[in-house]
Parts: structure tokens; sequence; C-alpha cells
């Protein structure tokens, strides 16, 4: 099962290679903040540092969001070896230890830029293991300022709450036990998974877990779009800067 798992998992890990790392532009002053909003991505395991298969869908917001920017959150985004015999291994400390760094970093990041930047609108992605990008232990204050979550695949996942997408039944490998001290978010929250993926359905396919994109791309810029463009009027404290989206 490991070594389909793997084998099916490589070619996506090879494309994923080929995506430009995007950093985050230095803001000195608020006017040099973007004036869409600020696209936070964080990639996948064994994804190499970028957006990985986010990063389709990053373009197409850059294009239907004007003045908006990108950064890839740089984390390691681990948890898998490969054993003396060429059987990918699962190594959950590994794994854990990844995650919170990515966490750490992502949470620093929003911190950061709504300190650098209150005006300005944030979206967030996260697959597979990044999409524990929504357990930050960000204030009130700070969520305010995002205006969009979308999860892939999340290997934490339990079913059956306001936010879910997809026809998924059951819950993930690494069930989560804390959602945040902010309340249900579902209003500005999607998290993806649908039936048999082999992490956030417990199932037994990896295909499934990879092709969220290609299955939900367009559903997922259009509800990003729908949140941002209506953020005016959605209660957030932070709004966009560009009048015109």
């Amino acid at each position: 099962m490991f070594v389909q798992a793997f084998t099916v998992l490589l070619p996506f890990v090879l494309q994923a290679a080929a995506n430009p790392y995007q950093r985050q532009s230095v803001f000195k002053t608020r006017d040099d903040c973007p004036n869409g909003v600020h696209i936070i991505g964080v990639r996948g395991t064994l994804e190499k540092p970028g957006f990985g298969a986010l990063q389709d869908v990053v373009d197409h917001l850059m294009s239907q969001l004007p003045g908006s920017d990108s950064m890839a959150v740089e984390y390691p985004a681990s948890g898998i070896t490969i054993g003396t015999d060429g059987e990918p291994i699962y190594n959950f400390f590994q794994y854990r230890a990844s995650e919170a760094e990515g966490l750490a970093k992502f949470t620093a990041e929003v911190e950061d830029f709504t300190e650098r930047c209150p005006e300005t609108g944030i979206v967030v992605m996260g697959y597979s293991q990044a999409s524990i990008t929504n357990e930050t232990p960000l204030t009130c204050e700070q969520t305010s300022s995002v205006l969009a979550i979308v999860q892939l695949g999340d290997p934490t996942n339990v079913r059956n709450l306001p936010w879910h997408a997809g026809n998924a039944t059951k819950g993930g490998v690494f069930p989560r036990q804390n959602f945040g001290a902010c309340g249900e978010l579902g209003d500005f929250w999607q998290s993806y998974c649908d039936n048999d993926d082999f992490f956030c359905d417990r199932g037994r396919s990896v295909p499934v877990h990879l092709g969220y994109v290609e299955r939900y791309r367009d559903e997922i810029v259009d509800f990003i779009v729908n949140k941002v463009k209506g953020s005016e009027s959605s209660g957030f404290k932070y709004r966009i800067k560009n009048d015109g989206l």
C-alpha cells in the first residue's frame, strides 16, 4: 500500500518542484501594502518550497483580484521517509515537528502582516498537512483580517461541521480536538475532503487526496473571490483597500 502511495505521490512532488518559491514583499509603510489582498499558501507534505498544488489557484486569484500579492510559507512539509527496502515510512514525530514549524511560521506571518497592513484582507489556503492553519493561536482581532480560508485534504478533518465541502463520510487520520477560540468560522472557511481520501477520510486512495485542485479549482476561486468582494458588508474589522474589487 505504501509503495503504491509513494508511486502516485512522486509525479506530484516533481511537478511541485517546478513551482517558484514566492516570498512576501517587505512592507515598510502602509502605503506599500497590497491594494488587493494578501494570499498566504501553505504546501502539502513532500512538496518542494513554493505553493505546490495550490499554485494554480493562486494564479487564478491573482488574476481575478488585481493589486493582490502572494506568499508561500516555508516549512519542512515532511513526515514520510524512505526505508532501506525502498518503501516509504510514515514518521509521526517528524510529521508533528514539521506541522509545528509550519504553524509557527504561518502564525508569525499573519501577526507581522496584520501589524504592517491592518487595512488589507488576508486569504489563507493549506493543503493536506498544511491544513493546520486554522489551529493558529492568533487573537480574534488578528483573525478578523482573514477574509477566506480554504483547506484541502485535511488529515485532522472531523465531519459534519459547517465549513465542510466534498463528499467524504468519515474523519481524518488525526481528528482535530481544538477548533480555536474564535467560534465557528464556517462563513468564510471551506474544508474539502472527498470519499476514500487516504488521509482526510481514512480511505485507501492517494489519487483522491491529490486531486482537489483539479476537481474544485473554479469552485475554490469563486468562493474566495466572493468572500473578498463581499467583505465590506460582512462584519470583518479589516477591509480590503481596493474599492474596485
